[in-house]
């Protein structure tokens, strides 16, 4: 992956209600407070990442991809912690190297207070600087929430994956796969605003 070029300028600080975050990249030099941000997710949460993302190799590994532009990832900060994140995967060696998969992760606490939105609208602008046309997302299909909030920023059911997963206890999971036609995001983008697009 080159190196991004960022449509907007990082970081950013975003009031959400009473309280505030600052969104930037995240880097390498982030592993610490990763790892400690990940320790405190629900397992369910993480089931659609392929690894399990809480062992220290498998966020070594995350630290690596960051440090050599496999994917680009953006974290929420309240003060020295990470409150939430999005990542955008992208293969370019892969027959698909104009798709980027979209992994979002918020910390319980910070649920249902537009951090997910925000992260979302965000990594759209993060799509369109890569050239991406689609992103994809995927969830267990029992994140309710979750899902109701990317399809009301415009991602479409694909998929259902069906006993995709299974969890430490062996119980399989259906995965939902969502996308999103970026180049609706661009159009957007061209006929209001770059700013009015992403705050929709």
């Amino acid at each position: 992956m080159n190196t991004p070029i960022y449509s907007r300028p990082y970081p950013r600080t975003l009031s959400l209600g009473a309280a505030s975050v600052e969104i930037c990249p995240m880097t390498a030099a982030n592993a610490g407070a990763f790892g400690r941000f990940i320790q405190g997710m629900p397992e369910h949460d993480l089931l659609f990442v392929r690894r399990d993302i809480r062992h220290p190799k498998v966020i070594a590994a995350w630290m690596d991809a960051l440090e050599h532009r496999r994917f680009v990832s953006l974290a929420a900060w309240e003060d020295d912690a990470i409150v939430g994140c999005a990542a955008i995967v992208v293969d370019s060696l892969s027959w698909s190297p104009q798709v980027g998969e979209l992994r979002l992760l918020v910390a319980p606490t910070w649920r249902g207070r537009g951090l997910g939105r925000a992260l979302i609208q965000e990594s759209f602008a993060v799509a369109l600087s890569l050239g991406l046309e689609k992103l994809t997302a995927q969830m267990t299909v029992d994140q309710h929430a979750a899902i109701a909030l990317f399809e009301e920023l415009g991602f479409r059911a694909e998929a259902v994956l069906r006993n995709h997963v299974k969890d430490r206890e062996g119980n399989a999971h259906d995965m939902a796969l969502l996308s999103h036609d970026v180049a609706e995001v661009q159009a957007r983008m061209h006929t209001y605003g770059v700013q009015e697009a992403l705050d929709r």
